[in-house]
């Protein structure tokens, strides 16, 4: 309807005022749903003109997690935007606390379960990158089901059955030298409980311009990695080679 009008070359204000105040109420939510289904940066869409930066990815984030289909990257670039976005430009804080990838895909897993629907329900790409960090794969699910379902009645009244079994910590994989360190979006409590060392880690990373992992003490990396502050950045350039 709307695009019909603009070919026609109608003003906006020259509608009927229910009309008007129809397209004034409905139009912006569409014009949001759209971008985020299409995952649109907020800068170089319409959603720029009807809401705040921090709440398109806010909303973006909820609804990739809703349907499955948030990827590490994708959590990673929206946690970073959420991050650097003014604080003046969308009030006194941001109302978002840090997702990491590990809880996310966690939060997946159980959501999935609690809804007591097949492994298959997850998408591949979900579902690989849930083992790399979980390491919850086709068997595991089952399992946990298996074990969640032999408690019977009460599996019916509490699903959190299911959170129980969850890992509480992502897998270890072999880390390699030149990886970047990258850190998250820390909250204040998060912040509070961080040790002399920790904290001394963290200013390096931030004032140093190489992040290697090598440059890092690896136990204190790697501490921060299981308590999901951090993050690993793999270098690419247009002139690298790549074996299968």
């Amino acid at each position: 309807m709307l695009i019909f009008l603009c070919a026609l070359g109608i003003s906006f204000l020259l509608l009927d005022l229910n009309l008007f105040f129809s397209f004034l109420i409905v139009t912006p939510f569409r014009i949001i749903d759209h971008c985020i289904k299409k995952r649109l940066q907020w800068n170089t869409c319409f959603a720029r003109k009807v809401c705040k930066e921090s709440e398109h990815y806010e909303e973006m984030m909820r609804y990739l997690q809703k349907n499955l289909a948030a990827r590490v990257k994708e959590i990673h670039f929206l946690n970073f935007l959420i991050a650097v976005i003014p604080l003046s430009a969308c009030g006194a804080c941001l109302p978002w606390d840090e997702v990491s990838p590990f809880r996310n895909y966690c939060d997946m897993i159980f959501e999935v379960m609690k809804n007591e629907q097949p492994y298959d329900s997850i998408p591949n790409f979900s579902a690989a990158d849930a083992l790399k960090l979980t390491g919850i794969g086709r068997n595991e699910f089952i399992d946990i089901m298996n074990k969640c379902r032999s408690k019977k009645i009460m599996w019916k009244l509490n699903k959190s059955i299911a959170k129980e079994l969850l890992p509480t910590q992502p897998v270890d994989f072999p880390i390699e030298p030149w990886w970047g360190v990258c850190l998250v979006n820390f909250t204040l409590e998060e912040f509070k409980k961080l040790s002399e060392e920790e904290m001394a880690t963290i200013d390096k990373i931030c004032k140093e311009e190489a992040n290697a992992f090598i440059l890092f003490d690896p136990d204190v990396i790697k501490g921060f990695y299981r308590r999901g502050l951090v993050y690993f950045d793999v270098p690419a350039y247009s002139d690298d080679q790549f074996k299968s």
